[in-house]
This record gives C-alpha cells, structure tokens and sequence, in this order.
C-alpha cells in the first residue's frame, strides 16, 4: 500500500523510524514523571517537615529585622548587626568526637561532654554556637567538619551598656524582647523599620547616672534610684536604678540588679509626704500658709508617741512645719482636716492609684484598708503609705504644674493634651513658694543651686522586714524642682541604707545625703536643659505667700 506522496507503510524503515518515536516518548514521559516526583517530595519536606524548615532556613537565610530603638535627640540606644549563628544537622557528622574536640578548640566556653551528649541523642537540628564572631566563622570553616551550617541572623545591641538598662530591658538570643521597652514594643520593634523614639535623653541620663553612683560610693548605700522629669508633659528625660545590668549580656533574669527600683518598689516617702498633706490644707481654703498648729508637746496616737526631730516646742504656721519638717503639727493639720477628706484627697490627686507608664514592671500604692485618725496622723508625715519613685515624681510633678497631672511617659511626642487637674492654681503658687523657702530656710540648705532657684523637700524613711521597721536602716529621698519661679523639671533622688559620716557628722538622713545629690544632679542637668540662671534679686517667697493667701 502506498500514500498518495508513493511512501510504503508496511517498509521496514518505516516501522523502526516509528518505533523510535514512541520510545523517545515513553522516555519523555518517564523523566517528566520523575521530575515531577522529585519537586512534590522536595515541596513537602519544605513545606510540611521539620528538617524542611531547617533546610529552608539554611538555603534562604532569614534574618530577623528589628527597628533601632533612639533617644529624644537621635542617639542610637538600641540597633542590631548582622552577624551567623552555627547549627548541626547530628545524622551528618560523620565521626563525633573528632566535631566535639575541634569544635572545642574554637569554642573555649563550650561543654564537651554536654556538647557530645546532644550531637548524639539529637536527631534533627541542634543550635551549637549563636552569634558568631567573624573570626569564629573562619575558624569553624577551616574545620571543614561536615554536618555544619551557618545561619544570618541579627544581634541585638546596645552601645551604652549599662546606661539605660532598666529602661531598655533587653531581649533574648532569638531578638525576642523580655523586659522593659524591647518587651512592651516587641511586635511594633518587629514589624516597623522606623526608629522608635524616647523622651529620655543620653546626656542627662550619663549625668544622673554618675552622680547617683558617686553619692552611692559615698554614703555607702546598698542602692539608689532617680528620675528626671519635664513638669508641663510628664516626659521623663533620665531613669536610673542601680545597681543596674548590661544587657548586651544574656543574663538570669532572677539577678537582683535586674529589679527596677524607680518603677517596682514600694518606699514610704517620709517627711517628703508633708508637700502632699500641706496641699491638702491649703485645698480647703480656710486654712493658709500662716494658719497655726500647737506642736508644743508630743502627739500621742494609741501606744505611740510621735516626737519632731529637733522640736520648736511651739506653735508652728504651715509654713513652718513644712520647712522645720514637723512631724507633730503634720499630724495636727491631718487632725483638722480629717482621715475622710485626706483620704479623699489623696484619691483625687493619683496617689492611691497606679501610674499609667509604657513599662510593664510597676508597682501599685501600699495604704491602709481602713484609713483610721491613727492613719491619717501617721501618713501626713510619710509613714503607713509607701509608693515608686516614678509614683511620687508624677504627683508632685502635677502640683508644680500649676495643678495639672500629666502621665509620665518614655516616649517623645510632638502634642500632649493638658493633664487633669488635681489642685487650685492659687494652691499650686503657694507650694511652690513654700518649697523654695523649705531650701532657702528650713532643712534642705544642700540642695540648693545657685542660680537656679532649687525647691524641695527631703525624707527619710525606716526600711521594712517582715512587717517590721527597722533602726538605723532608712530610705533616704529628696523630691525637687527648679526653677521655682517657672518650674520646668523635676527631679526626684532615693538611696538605700546610706551610712552616716565623719562629713555627715553622724548623721544618715536624707537632708545629708540625697539632697546635696539632687542639688548635684541640678548643677549638672541645669546647663544641658538650657535652663538660664536667675541673676539678679530674688523674689520675696513670703510676699508671694501672703498676696497668694489673699487672692480669690
């Protein structure tokens, strides 16, 4: 038979010449099938499998990103660098104790024997080293041990160390923020590549965190705190708590140095509570800066008996208990007015209510269930009320602010709303000037600047064990602003158990050692906040008291 083109279908070239193409074919199709095998097993293992996932990860790096973390002014405080971690894949190595011994001489903090046990019980990915060096990279590469891997990832960092600790907190060795800012912004941190920007400021924080640590050293203190705050937007430009921690160092989260004493303590604030409860009766409006207490004798409350330290035996105008710091004519005016009404006040101006900060590790107000006369009496001079320090700064920030609380905050903002007003403006005008004369005047002489015209009132407090109070071992605070006239910044000093001196003259309390260091802190933040020195004659505070005293 024949095609019309005369071609012989029965020929036998053209049968081989078919046979050949269905082979080719069949043999087309056999590779396709393959293949096509081979990339669904490959898309399983890499989608659904564990060891997928590792591989992957070794074929595709990931790396972490994490936005840097800056101060007010741009100061990088937090950022993250490239760097290679070292993983095993156990089933790969091929002779154990020769990985073990070599990987040792690159590794000296390595536990060969811990090293050896995991390589051979782990049956998939084992991490060996994170965050290499580059010459620990080269060393592990000149091994050339089969079985290793290297994997990008980042490494959080912290330039300045130890300086801004316990704000910043830390992370741990997967980028994953634990405490402080890294925790509370960890998913933001994560997800943006936009700096996140704090109100604190590196400058003043070095200067704090200096003098803060001298004063230690000095009066032998177990510990200390402070805090630096803008009045008119609870900003808060320095938080020091020492000791403190490096956390570019993977450290036990149970270390002692690690608890944030400015934000999760309880302190009774002591004499400095006397501003509080001096508010309160000023508040009411029949009582003025010249109003006057019998603290001639001792103020018996049930089987105590409260005495002043160093006593006028004399009947005392507000403004002279404030500034001789009585304890017996506080509690007189807490009689007058009430324990109901000073509850209440207290109440209204934030003190028996936490604070609203970004950090997580605070502390909530110790006070009395039932608020007793006894109570009253006892916290009008700072005793049967503790708080943080961050707690007490916010409060007196918001007195000093013409009587409008603001929340402290770690971050920078462009606009703040006007914070919530706790007492008069009349009342707010009067405080400041008798905080100023408490320095000028009264007891708190160390604390002043010149020039900068330093307010303040310092405390001191007996520490506290197993429901008891314990002699010879105080808080010592001071509690300030400045300048008086215009207060812009507050700024408030604690130290643990400082020691009495031969410089002291014997004495411990916080008139001798936290107010001199707030007033070393002024000096030193006052320029940097351009802050301008007062020159010139200063006002006449007991006029301002007395046409204040007056006004409507």
């Amino acid at each position: 038979m024949h095609n019309e083109l005369g071609q012989n279908f029965y020929s036998m070239a053209y049968r081989n010449i078919k046979v050949a193409k269905h082979r080719t074919l069949f043999a087309i199709s056999v590779f396709i099938f393959l293949f096509a095998v081979i990339i669904a097993r490959l898309a399983y293992i890499m989608i659904f499998n564990d060891k997928g996932h590792e591989i992957k990860n070794y074929l595709m790096p990931i790396i972490i990103s994490r936005a840097d973390i800056v101060d007010r002014n741009g100061v990088i405080i937090a950022t993250s660098l490239p760097t290679v971690s070292l993983f095993a894949y156990p089933h790969e190595i091929l002779d154990v104790n020769e990985a073990v011994e070599k990987l040792g001489s690159v590794f000296n903090d390595i536990d060969k024997q811990e090293l050896k046990r995991k390589i051979t019980t782990s049956k998939k990915f084992l991490w060996i080293k994170r965050n290499l060096s580059p010459p620990q990279e080269q060393a592990v590469l000149n091994l050339g041990i089969p079985g290793l891997h290297f994997l990008k990832t980042e490494r959080r960092v912290y330039p300045d160390k130890n300086l801004l600790s316990h704000v910043i907190g830390g992370t741990d060795v997967d980028n994953i923020g634990i405490a402080g800012i890294e925790k509370v912004f960890d998913n933001s941190l994560r997800e943006s590549t936009n700096a996140l920007v704090l109100s604190m400021d590196v400058k003043i924080q070095h200067a704090v965190h200096d003098e803060l640590e001298k004063s230690i050293n000095e009066f032998h203190a177990i510990g200390g705190a402070a805090v630096v705050m803008n009045i008119a937007t609870g900003e808060i430009l320095s938080l020091v708590s020492l000791p403190d921690f490096d956390p570019n160092k993977k450290s036990d989260p149970k270390n002692k140095a690690r608890f944030n004493m400015v934000t999760s303590s309880a302190i009774e604030p002591g004499s400095s509570a006397k501003i509080f409860n001096t508010a309160m009766a000023l508040e009411t409006g029949r009582i003025t800066p010249f109003t006057k207490f019998d603290a001639r004798f001792p103020l018996k409350v049930g089987r105590f008996t409260i005495h002043d330290f160093k006593g006028k035996a004399t009947f005392l105008s507000v403004e002279e208990i404030l500034k001789y710091s009585s304890n017996i004519g506080s509690g007189k005016i807490a009689i007058d007015i009430g324990a109901t009404h000073q509850k209440s006040f207290f109440k209204k101006i934030g003190m028996l209510d936490s604070v609203a900060c970004e950090l997580i590790e605070t502390q909530r107000p110790l006070f009395p269930h039932y608020w007793s006369e006894a109570s009253a009496i006892t916290i009008a001079f700072g005793h049967g009320i503790a708080v943080s320090p961050l707690h007490l700064i916010t409060i007196f920030s918001g007195l000093m602010n013409d009587g409008l609380l603001n929340n402290p905050t770690l971050l920078k903002h462009e606009i703040y709303a006007p914070g919530r007003r706790i007492i008069s403006s009349k009342t707010s005008k009067q405080l400041k000037a008798l905080i100023r004369l408490n320095v000028t005047e009264g007891t708190n002489k160390f604390a002043e600047v010149p020039g900068y015209y330093v307010g303040g009132k310092s405390g001191t407090a007996e520490k506290q064990k197993g429901g008891h109070y314990l002699k010879h071992a105080n808080y010592c605070g001071f509690i300030g602003a400045f300048p008086m006239t215009d207060p812009k910044y507050a700024v408030y000093v604690v130290l643990d158990d400082p020691k009495a001196s031969a410089k002291t003259y014997g004495y411990a309390t916080a008139g001798w050692n936290a107010a001199p260091t707030a007033g070393r802190i002024i000096k030193r933040i006052g320029p940097m906040l351009n802050v301008t020195m007062q020159k010139g004659t200063e006002p006449d505070w007991h006029e301002i008291l007395r046409k204040e005293s007056l006004a409507k």
